[in-house]
């Protein structure tokens, strides 16, 4: 019963990164300077994306990793070269994966409340 409850909390913390992740990159999809150490540089956002993987002794790892590429090239007419980078965000599937993320934590949260009645409904037995 502690491996079940083992498990979904690992979902749980990886749901978590999952918004996060998804969060930041909407917050920062027109983000065109980076602060790097205290250092403004002229290098646009970039976003990220989670990697689940599932460990061998059940669970799941959240991997974060960099989109690839991290930005696209939009025409912009105020600026000298006619073109200026954005980040490679798609508002659409952020929204989706928030949605997505905001199940797996559901799922995961009553995983563990089942596994904790459970448990308690034995001690009760016991007692």
């Amino acid at each position: 019963m502690l491996s079940a409850i083992n498990i979904a909390l690992s979902g749980l913390n990886a749901a978590t990164t999952q918004l996060n992740v998804s969060a930041n990159n909407t917050a920062n999809q027109f983000s065109t300077e980076t602060d790097t150490n205290g250092q403004v540089t002229n290098q646009p956002y970039m976003p990220q994306q989670v990697d689940l993987v599932a460990l061998s002794g059940g669970g799941v790892q959240a991997n974060v990793i960099n989109v690839n590429p991290s930005t696209v090239t939009i025409a912009n007419p105020s600026s000298p070269s006619g073109l200026s980078q954005l980040p490679n965000v798609d508002p659409t599937q952020e929204v989706v994966n928030q949605q997505v993320a905001s199940y797996d934590f559901q799922a995961n949260l009553k995983t563990i409340e089942v596994a904790n009645d459970t448990l308690q409904s034995l001690l009760d037995i016991k007692t």
